[in-house]
């Protein structure tokens, strides 16, 4: 996962929540609205809503994700640096009959 996807994310919710607030104005700029118009709006703000919750799950599993991945990465660094400190082992002691 490259480290700009939740500005990316982030980027994208602004814009979701940009469209609603848009046309909940628009909507009240017009004269006579209707009970209809306030009926869309509001399901329209709830699947927005429902949109956003799901992103923010998604992307809470990723951010844990990532986590243990670093966390891998390290140990590997560790075990390959404690690899290389380690003398190598020599052919060792002649057999003897």
């Amino acid at each position: 996962m490259p480290f700009y996807f939740p500005a990316i994310v982030i980027i994208m919710l602004a814009g979701i929540g940009y469209a609603a607030v848009e046309k909940i104005a628009k909507a009240m700029g017009r004269r006579g609205v209707s009970a209809s118009d306030f009926a869309e709006l509001k399901e329209h703000l709830e699947q927005t809503a429902d949109a956003l919750e799901e992103t923010r799950a998604a992307l809470a599993s990723q951010a844990t994700q990532l986590a243990e991945l670093q966390e891998r990465v390290d140990f590997a660094e560790r075990s390959l640096t404690q690899a290389r400190n380690r003398p190598a082992l020599g052919a060792g002691p002649e057999k003897q009959e």
